[in-house]
């Protein structure tokens, strides 16, 4: 007979194909931002969807929404939502496969939050994976020679980062807390979030409303493998206490979305479809880098 699966690996392997789904999600809403989408229309619409598919959150958990879970909730969801604008900005001023892989710098962000806010240690292999994650993004990242890098983009990157880190930093404290329930808790949040959205619409440049042909094709495609993203990370991030780890993992979404921007990109006609060798080369040892960190994670 076979040994199961440890169930340390749980919220790690949820991460990881959380982070899969995001590279996915990244260069479809860049093409659908290219193609006119709208970036608040394309931000709305996505966190609406993202809204509709976590109902069945409060419905599985055990008790009805306390007034602990609905404050706390909304709290989270102000970071969630600011976080998100700061996301689909910096998909816009620059390329998916740049940004994106900079947004992997959550990971130091989380350990960094939980260690000033909650005085929470950590083992000094999950910091050093952490670190490796930070380099690994970097070279990821880092554009080709001759061409002009995005620093509003890169900056708006670092600044998602900060702010999708302290969410996830707190997320398992919350929900540690008595009268809570991780699932009314992330329920809350993302129901904050949806409201929220709404304050998009003035924000649209043209009609809201109306398909936009080749533009809400993209949009639609790239929301789906979003929310499916979200719901994985909020399972690995509620249910157990390992911020920092499971980041490391989700992290992998920088190897991905440059694996995709080369792939599909070029396929669906993204303007990051191709990249020269020394970028390739920069990329695979940022990858290598990605991989001595998830081996570090679980392990610290």
């Amino acid at each position: 007979m076979t040994a199961g699966l440890d169930p340390s690996w749980t919220p790690l392997l949820l991460a990881l194909a959380a982070g899969l789904s995001y590279g996915l999600a990244a260069i479809f809403c860049k093409r659908a931002l290219e193609t006119g989408a709208g970036t608040f229309r394309s931000l709305a619409y996505s966190n609406w969807f993202i809204t509709i598919c976590f109902i069945p959150f409060p419905l599985l958990a055990e008790k009805g929404f306390t007034q602990s879970e609905i404050e706390l909730g909304f709290i989270l969801g102000v970071l969630f939502c600011a976080s998100q604008v700061s996301c689909f900005l910096a998909l816009r001023r620059g390329d998916a496969s740049v940004a994106t892989p900079i947004l992997g710098t959550k990971t130091l962000f989380v350990a960094v939050f939980g260690y000033f806010i909650y005085a929470k240690s950590l083992p000094e292999k999950t910091w050093l994976a952490a670190i490796l994650a930070v380099v690994a993004v970097v070279l990821l990242g880092w554009p080709a020679k001759g061409s002009k890098p995005s620093f509003a983009s890169m900056g708006l990157a670092l600044l998602t980062a900060a702010g999708f880190g302290l969410t996830d930093a707190l997320v398992p404290e919350f929900a540690k807390k008595g009268e809570v329930d991780p699932l009314n808790l992330i329920f809350m949040m993302v129901f904050a979030v949806g409201l929220f959205s709404f304050l998009f619409i003035p924000l649209t440049r043209g009609k809201f409303l109306g398909w936009r042909k080749e533009a809400d094709k993209w949009l639609i495609l790239g929301t789906i493998p979003l929310a499916a993203q979200a719901i994985l990370m909020s399972l690995a991030i509620g249910f157990y206490d390992v911020p920092t780890e499971a980041n490391v993992f989700y992290m992998s979404r920088g190897l991905w979305s440059v694996l995709f921007a080369a792939w599909i990109g070029r396929m669906i006609g993204a303007s990051e479809g191709s990249a020269p060798k020394a970028v390739l080369v920069r990329r695979l040892i940022g990858a290598a880098l990605l991989l001595a960190g998830i081996y570090l994670a679980p392990t610290g």
